[in-house]
């Protein structure tokens, strides 16, 4: 795991001397035990400069339609708290609907998440993966959409952004194909500010 989030750590340094960023002497990665692996890394998506993301919302898929294959959680989207009202989302997932937006409380962001997880299992026909998130606040308040009850809730990330969260990345499984198990949402990381 150590050497996992070296390498996501390499991997943000360098979008963000891409990006044209002009430090990275503070970069701090947030994240999680309990995200699974399926899936295709997107793109790193950063709040504008001097800017955090101040609420956030989901794409659900809905668990209870019979004989669909269940992907839970499809995307993320963070809403930041910059003059323009900028959204960022990494990768967006193929199916569900977006739920309603969730804000901290006025002059506070995100500063630290935890996820609802479905483990793997080989034996199981339609796995499902993240299926709901949560944040804590800077001021430690909880913002709590409940999502899809699939799986056990996992610890909070052990590090908090006292800042805030300004981006983020997600591991998502595309579609496969009707005859395929999928899962969208597997993991994710948070950039703090």
């Amino acid at each position: 795991m150590l050497s996992l989030l070296r390498l996501l750590d390499s991997v943000v340094v360098a979008c963000l001397l891409l990006a044209g960023s002009s430090s990275t002497d503070a970069l701090k990665i947030i994240s999680v035990s309990n995200g699974q692996v399926q899936g295709i890394w997107g793109k790193l998506e950063i709040c504008p400069d001097g800017s955090a993301a101040v609420g956030y919302q989901t794409q659900n898929d809905q668990l209870d339609v019979p004989l669909h294959d269940k992907t839970a959680l499809n995307s993320i989207r963070l809403f930041c708290n910059d003059t323009q009202g900028t959204n960022i989302t990494s990768t967006l997932g193929d199916t569900g609907i977006w739920e309603l937006r969730l804000n901290c409380p006025a002059g506070e962001a995100l500063s630290s998440f935890r996820l609802r997880v479905e483990p793997y299992d080989s034996a199981n026909s339609d796995n499902t993966a993240v299926n709901s998130i949560q944040f804590n606040c800077t001021d430690g308040s909880l913002l709590n959409y409940n999502g899809n009850t699939g799986g056990m809730w996992g610890e909070f990330s052990a590090d908090q952004c006292e800042t805030g969260i300004c981006g983020l990345e997600t591991l998502v499984q595309p579609l496969g194909g009707t005859l395929t198990d999928n899962t969208a949402v597997n993991d994710v990381v948070f950039i703090c500010c």
